[in-house]
């Protein structure tokens, strides 16, 4: 008989304890689940600093005649990253790699750069991104979040004529940032 006292009092605190307050309901607010919201520098094996490094480096010649005889690579400086940047030219595409160290990866996810930022799986473990513009369909440029304020940005193009002689640029973009990431990881 005393559990039945017990059972009300229980209750009654439950009860206490959800009676709504007057005013209007806020809803609180929720993380977001969009990968291509969160800061990816979190999900980093390590940090690998780009500065001292030439991007005209990173790719070895052997891994170089795998995706296409090229021309001398083209060292300079990127305006829209200011950062060091280097170019590959082969008959019908080109591709730029560039060490951004102006900037974090999250300035495409959070909206600063234009373009449309799309996760894709990680490269030699570190977060990466395409990122595409609509209707842009011979271009496509991998970032790979390598270390907190700069990232490892591949750029690559096929001629419209060349299409079926290369890959797709998506996939031509990942395969040139996993070799420079072999070497990068070295």
């Amino acid at each position: 008989m005393r559990r039945i006292p017990v059972m009300i009092a229980c209750m009654a605190i439950l009860t206490a304890c959800s009676v709504p307050e007057a005013g209007t309901a806020k809803p609180e607010k929720v993380a977001a689940t969009s990968s291509t919201n969160a800061k990816p520098s979190s999900n980093r094996p390590r940090e690998i600093k780009l500065e001292g490094k030439s991007p005209c480096d990173l790719l070895t010649a052997e891994q170089l005649a795998r995706i296409a005889k090229t021309t001398a690579p083209r060292a300079g400086a990127s305006e829209a990253f200011k950062s060091p940047e280097c170019t590959f030219n082969a008959t019908g595409a080109v591709w730029r790699v560039t060490l951004v160290l102006t900037e974090g990866i999250d300035s495409w996810t959070d909206g600063q750069r234009q373009g449309q930022p799309t996760d894709i799986p990680p490269i030699a473990g570190f977060p990466a991104i395409t990122i595409t513009l609509p209707g842009d369909s011979v271009r496509c440029d991998v970032a790979v979040d390598v270390a907190d304020g700069q990232y490892l940005y591949v750029a690559f193009e096929v001629s419209e004529s060349f299409v079926d002689s290369f890959p797709k640029p998506c996939d031509g973009a990942r395969q040139i940032a996993e070799a420079a990431m072999q070497n990068l990881t070295k």
